[in-house]
């Protein structure tokens, strides 16, 4: 039986020492509130030989709790990113293209409800925006065409 376990040990060994040096894997960026050494932000990469690629990004309120999150191509932000409040409930949604707000959005009160409903075009305000009270009531309209 030992020897079984040895032999498996032995051949893992050798897999991973012969292994393609191209392979990817992942690296973790990370750093940390002073005071509460909990995480700030946490930056993601790709490795692949010596080469590595920035693919996401987490920041985080003093708490530890999720901030914002998304994705990175070409070291700029691209699609859709989320934000929270600290209590981890979901804050805002929208988009973004080669770095720039693009597209529909939407920013909401911390019970749920829908506070502004946004666009952008080009990083700019775009289109019709909308503001609730945290009644659900429309309040506002701005059109920014």
């Amino acid at each position: 039986m030992m020897k079984k376990y040895f032999g498996i040990i032995l051949l893992g060994l050798v897999m991973f020492s012969c292994q393609d040096k191209t392979a990817r894997h992942a690296q973790v960026v990370k750093h940390y509130y002073a005071e509460t050494d909990l995480p700030w932000v946490i930056y993601y990469y790709d490795v692949v030989g010596k080469d590595s690629t920035w693919v996401e990004e987490k920041w985080y309120h003093e708490n530890g709790v999720l901030q914002l999150e998304g994705k990175i191509v070409d070291n700029q932000r691209e699609g859709e990113f989320r934000g929270y409040f600290p209590t981890g409930e979901l804050m805002s949604v929208g988009k973004f293209k080669k770095g720039l707000r693009e597209g529909k959005g939407k920013i909401y009160f911390e019970d749920g409800k829908v506070n502004i409903e946004n666009e952008y075009r080009n990083g700019k305000p775009a289109g019709i925006w909308k503001y609730y009270d945290e009644d659900g009531n429309l309040v506002d309209v701005k059109d920014y065409h």
